[in-house]
């Protein structure tokens, strides 16, 4: 009996035959002749130099770049014929006659009928590639029956496996062979935990004895898994919550890591004692809880991250989080996280503010470089508003006896201020007032001094004229140099010199 057309394998499209679609062929005629009659049919499409452009991209040993989604590529390359074999002498395939020698970055996200052994089986040919993208084939890793390195390269330092089918580490260390990578994307992969060694998902019973089987085979020790080299780890849009079961994962795994990407998950709050905070801001060095068996032991891979981004975990709604990190990654240099959730009453300006405050390492908080006057401006705010805070917390716990316990509501998260008394004595030559309600961080509604400085130019030099203004012009000044938005990675509101206007505020009690 025939079998039905529906039944038929679907046509076997190699990387060779989407690269020629994508990019033209040395000997493709018929597309460049079609193509020059499109142009002249219809003018308003009309591309200054696309048949040049098309020439140079059909020049495949020049490509250093190739992206080939959702091509509907399912075969590394074609079996050449026997008669084709006898002829090229039986030493040569379709990709090494293209002499793909320059490329270096490769993406064949998309084609879902791909496998990784078929990507193994081409890479090889291409030996300067670098890095791989391999994004939204969900079933690449989920390998069957005895597991076998399928993807081998000495030279790929990046590889993108968002949406794949990740399961474990060991799954992954077992299917690929890649000494030299550094830099390794895991997003989108429905994680709920970084497991080391798998654990099997609920399927039907004998699904998931041969995925155990696998694993057992796989990464039978877990100390065997390990990717020594990687640098920078993303693990954005998951599930995941448990910072201590991240660690466990990485610390054993990444051990060379800096950069770690936890963008879109579900963290939960990292909230360290007070009293170990308190020390910490003392400047108190916390070696013995880093040390096995100490408290912060379970967060000891957060100690050598230059790179931490957490935005978009909507669950991080406590400012004692931000404490933690500027305790835990004292290497920390770049920083991102959303400030909707973490301060929701405070406007993206003061928030940023507060952020930069609290991490004295920072030089990059979300895009937006941190510069020398807007720390100040921040470290200023952050001493105003820890001190009104200080003043209020007295005055609440002097009235505690007059309140009604029945009219009592669950307060939301206390915004702290540990590095207070810290920065208050590396700015204690600067006047400060506390902040009152309504204040903004430039004008405090204390009686304060506005020093104005006019720059003069004799004879090409330049000479100083200071004037005290009486308090009235003072307010008025200081009005127009209130607070404004922030964009998010934009710099900070830059109060600088200008001729004639007041250059410094000296708020004074």
């Amino acid at each position: 009996m025939p079998s039905s057309p529906s039944s038929k394998p679907p046509p076997s499209v190699s990387f060779m035959d989407a690269v020629k679609q994508r990019y033209g062929s040395a000997d493709d005629k018929d597309a460049e002749e079609s193509l020059g009659l499109a142009l002249a049919q219809d003018r308003k499409w009309e591309f200054v130099g696309a048949l040049k452009t098309r020439e140079k991209q059909s020049r495949h040993d020049r490509l250093a770049l190739v992206v080939l989604r959702n091509c509907g590529i399912n075969v590394a390359m074609h079996e050449p014929s026997a008669a084709a074999a006898a002829s090229a002498g039986g030493g040569t395939n379709e990709v090494q006659e293209a002499n793909m020698t320059r490329l270096e970055e490769l993406d064949l996200s998309e084609n879902t009928a791909l496998s990784l052994t078929e990507v193994g089986k081409l890479v090889p040919h291409l030996p300067r590639l670098k890095t791989l993208q391999l994004c939204c084939i969900p079933n690449l890793l989920l390998v069957k029956g005895p597991t076998t390195v399928a993807l081998s390269s000495a030279h790929l330092s990046k590889l993108v496996l968002n949406n794949t089918g990740f399961r474990s580490l060991a799954q992954l260390r077992a299917l690929v062979e890649v000494p030299q990578l550094k830099e390794l994307h895991l997003d989108s992969n429905k994680l709920i935990s970084l497991d080391v060694v798998i654990t099997p998902p609920p399927a039907s019973p004998g699904t998931a004895e041969e995925m155990v089987a696998n694993d057992s085979a796989v990464g039978a020790a877990a100390g065997e898994v390990v990717f020594p080299h990687v640098t920078t780890l993303s693990l954005s849009h998951n599930e995941l919550s448990d910072w201590r079961a991240i660690g466990a994962a990485i610390v054993h795994v990444f051990p060379a890591l800096t950069q770690l990407y936890l963008t879109d998950n579900k963290l939960e709050d990292l909230i360290l004692p007070e009293a170990l905070v308190a020390r910490a801001a003392a400047g108190e060095a916390l070696t013995a809880e880093l040390e096995d068996g100490g408290v912060l032991q379970p967060y000891r891979y957060l100690h050598p991250l230059t790179l931490l981004c957490l935005k978009d975990n909507t669950t991080l709604c406590n400012t004692r989080t931000v404490d933690a990190v500027r305790i835990l990654c004292p290497q920390l240099a770049t920083f991102r996280i959303t400030y909707s959730s973490l301060l929701p009453t405070w406007n993206e300006t003061s928030s940023r503010m507060y952020v930069v405050a609290a991490l004295p390492t920072i030089t990059l908080l979300n895009r937006g470089t941190v510069r020398q006057k807007e720390r100040l401006d921040s470290e200023m705010l952050y001493i105003q508003r820890g001190l009104l805070k200080r003043q209020l917390d007295q005055e609440t716990c002097g009235d505690a006896d007059n309140v009604d316990a029945s009219a009592a509501v669950t307060p939301p998260p206390r915004i702290t201020y540990p590095l207070v008394d810290v920065l208050q004595e590396k700015h204690k030559d600067v006047v400060l007032a506390i902040q009152r309600d309504g204040d903004t961080a430039m004008t405090t509604g204390s009686n304060y001094v506005m020093l104005s400085v006019t720059l003069f130019f004799v004879n090409g030099y330049a000479a100083a004229a200071a004037v005290v203004q009486p308090d009235g012009e003072a307010d008025a000044e200081a009005a127009e140099h209130a607070d404004g938005g922030e964009a998010e990675g934009a710099d900070s509101p830059d109060f600088s010199d200008q001729a004639g206007q007041p250059a410094t505020q000296l708020p004074q009690r």
